[in-house]
Formats: structure tokens, sequence, C-alpha cells
């Protein structure tokens, strides 16, 4: 049971750790897309090619936000996570 557990808090940090995607109308008729990025199982790079694929490959950055989680000392550790604005070039 006590190997179970310690397990618990590793999948679920795994499973939230993806590629995050929200669509979003750009209101000029074009369509947009907030990527969410976590360095613990996805690179930038990652996070782009998600972006080319919703894009069709063809997509302006709009905006790129780094949040970095300092080491507080507890033993968790939180990755990097890379915030993506971005806008499809096709209509």
């Amino acid at each position: 049971m006590k190997t179970s557990l310690r397990f618990i808090p590793l999948a679920l940090f795994i499973f939230c750790a993806s590629v995050q995607s929200t669509p979003f109308d750009a209101g000029n008729g074009k369509q947009g897309f907030k990527l969410t990025c976590s360095e613990f199982n996805s690179s930038l790079e990652e996070c782009k090619t998600k972006a080319k694929d919703l894009c069709a490959s063809d997509f302006k950055l709009v905006e790129h936000h780094v949040l970095d989680h300092p080491d507080a000392g507890d033993g968790f550790y939180m990755p990097t996570e890379h915030h993506l604005v971005v806008e499809c070039n096709k209509t």
C-alpha cells in the first residue's frame, strides 16, 4: 500500500505536465491558441510543434511568458512552464 501511494503524486504530475492548449478567437477572424508547456516532459520546441499542428504549420507568436518556480527547499521540484499565445495565419 505504501509503495503505491508513493507513486500517486508522480502520476498526477505527469498527467498535468503535458502541452495544454486552449482555443480562442483572435478578433480579426483568425483562430488563436493559448499553450502551456511544462518542461517536465515537453520542451519549448515541442510546444511550438503543437502550435504548428494546431495552425496547419503557419502561426505567429504573439506572446511568450516563462514561469520559473524557485526551489522552496521542501523536496518538491516544479519545472519551468512556458505560456505561449499564438495566432494562426490561415483563416
